[in-house]
């Protein structure tokens, strides 16, 4: 009678977790270069046998540790991110970089933590460093010289432009691409940024259109992956699946009741 409870709990949880991600999704949907975040539900008899913590790193809820206390009673959801790419707009801007294909544009934060992104809305800032939309300078470390002009972004990465009154472009760096062997493993950070984990292993580097990795094009932007029929879709099912996990601790309870009026 109690395992009732405890599945109808955690199912009802990993419902409410469906429908918060959808909010979000839906809420990003024109967000240049963000990855939808994907709910998966796990049998927690299953997550007994083989612990792996959630990719979003966050551990177990109260609920959920209740939960565990009976062997199988529920499911355990975790976040991952989906690993489609979205479609790709002209911009012509020549600070604006799309990956066509696998990879991330590694970054190096404020703290000197390094962090990836799929949004190409780079900017020179006041050192003259390319950076990308939130401040964060790329691990390439180019320097763009305040009298440059005709930058250009080969496909492979390799960054160039017209320095000064040369008559010959001047080579000013190269855009290497992170590729992961689970990308829907990376931890959000906001801004857009994403962080390395245990699931989504250690980032490879690599020259665009090299081993897997993309091609970079240049006046291009990625947009968002969410597509809003999907998460409409989800938002019912994830509506409904709520109800029945709810009336389930109802039914429960009404048996439970039952049951102690027997003993009067």
């Amino acid at each position: 009678m109690f395992d009732a409870l405890y599945i109808g709990a955690t199912g009802m949880r990993g419902q409410q977790m469906q429908i918060d991600t959808i909010a979000q999704n839906v809420a990003n949907l024109h967000t240049v270069g963000y990855r939808r975040s994907v709910v998966s539900f796990a049998e927690i008899a299953a997550s007994l046998a083989s612990p792996t913590p959630a990719a979003d790193g966050l551990q177990p809820t109260a609920t959920a540790q209740d939960a565990l206390r009976v062997l199988g009673a529920g499911a355990l959801p975790s976040l991952s991110l989906s690993s489609a790419n979205g479609d790709l707009q002209q911009t012509g801007d020549p600070l604006n970089l799309a990956i066509d294909g696998a990879g991330f544009i590694e970054v190096v934060r404020a703290d000197g933590s390094p962090a990836y992104t799929r949004a190409g809305q780079l900017h020179v800032n006041a050192d003259g460093m390319l950076a990308s939309a939130d401040g964060s300078v790329l691990s390439s470390r180019i320097q763009i010289p305040s009298d440059a002009h005709d930058l250009h972004i080969a496909v492979d990465g390799l960054v160039t432009a017209m320095v000064g009154d040369k008559t010959d472009p001047i080579e000013l760096g190269k855009i290497d691409l992170a590729n992961f062997s689970n990308a829907a493993g990376l931890k959000p950070l906001g801004d857009n940024l994403y962080s390395a984990t245990t699931q989504s292993g250690d980032p490879q580097t690599l020259r665009p259109g090299e081993m897997g990795a993309g091609m970079l094009k240049q006046g291009f932007l990625e947009n968002s992956n969410v597509q809003m029929t999907d998460e409409l879709v989800n938002l019912m099912l994830a509506q409904r699946a709520f109800e029945l996990n709810s009336k389930v601790i109802q039914a429960a309870d009404q048996m439970l009741g039952i049951t102690n009026g027997l003993y009067k």
